[in-house]
């Protein structure tokens, strides 16, 4: 039994660089749209069931409603490459826009300061659409000591449309 075990067994060897560090490229992170919470503009307000899905849903005639969704477990060093997001846009025949920026709330004497790192590209749609946007970093965003990087999502839809927010998604190398 012992033996069958050990030879269903795969082994990967981690690479160490001679300071004695690994590196792992190309990881992704999802992050469920229900951990968020509501921000600052809410015309209509997004519904997050949390009971039974994973999703939240923004309904229609909402005009730039945002909504706040953490980055936890995030490591100082990490470098974030790109950003996604996921779920779908339900059109009666009107436009919806979904846009997503990767921002970092970061400690300074004087109080915290707010900034955009990354815009993801614009998703508009005036149809039924399947939300799946990613964006590479113009730049690659190193995680730093007193740094809190999160999405701000910011959703637009008019008449007969919704949005379902399923996930966002940053691709990251760990040092």
């Amino acid at each position: 039994m012992g033996t069958d075990v050990y030879q269903s067994l795969e082994v990967k060897q981690l690479k160490v660089s001679t300071g004695g560090t690994f590196h792992r490229a190309a990881q992704v992170l999802q992050f469920p749209a229900s951990t968020g919470k509501a921000g600052a503009t809410a015309t209509v307000g997004y519904v997050n069931t949390g009971v039974d899905t994973q999703m939240v849903t923004l309904a229609q005639n909402a005009t730039a409603d945002t909504w706040v969704v953490p980055l936890p477990n995030l490591k100082e060093g990490d470098i974030i490459t790109a950003i996604g997001i996921q779920g779908q846009i339900e059109s009666g025949g009107n436009t919806a826009t979904v846009d997503y920026d990767l921002r970092a709330q970061t400690s300074v004497a004087s109080g915290c300061t707010d900034a955009s790192i990354q815009a993801g590209t614009q998703v508009s749609a005036a149809a039924d659409t399947l939300l799946d946007g990613h964006t590479t970093m113009a730049a690659d965003y190193t995680v730093i000591h007193g740094a809190v990087p999160y999405f701000l999502v910011t959703c637009t839809t008019a008449a007969a449309t919704d949005i379902e927010l399923l996930k966002l998604e940053i691709q990251i190398t760990q040092q």
